[in-house]
């Protein structure tokens, strides 16, 4: 498993996007939803030439939170991946 950051901040019309790692990482097509709760929703797949799924990027729902908020909840969320993943 990777040592996640946030590489960038997608919008699209109904969220804010925190990419999380190349989508060069994963097979092609096994990016879908891991987990989902209160307005998040983390997205994973399969790295490339493993069995092995790690986060590919969060998403939280525009209607349900701001931006600065959606920063927040990103770095919290990956603080729970890494004590998670103990690293």
């Amino acid at each position: 498993m990777a040592t996640l950051g946030i590489q960038e901040w997608k919008r699209t019309s109904s969220q804010y996007v925190a990419i999380l790692q190349s989508l060069d990482r994963f097979e092609p097509g096994s990016i879908h939803e891991v987990e989902k709760h209160n307005g998040e929703t983390v997205l994973g797949g399969t790295i490339r030439g493993t069995t092995e799924t790690d986060w590919y990027a969060i998403a939280y729902d525009r209607n349900e939170w701001e931006f600065e908020e959606a920063r927040v909840r990103a770095r919290q969320a990956l603080d729970r991946y890494r004590t998670a993943q103990h690293l």
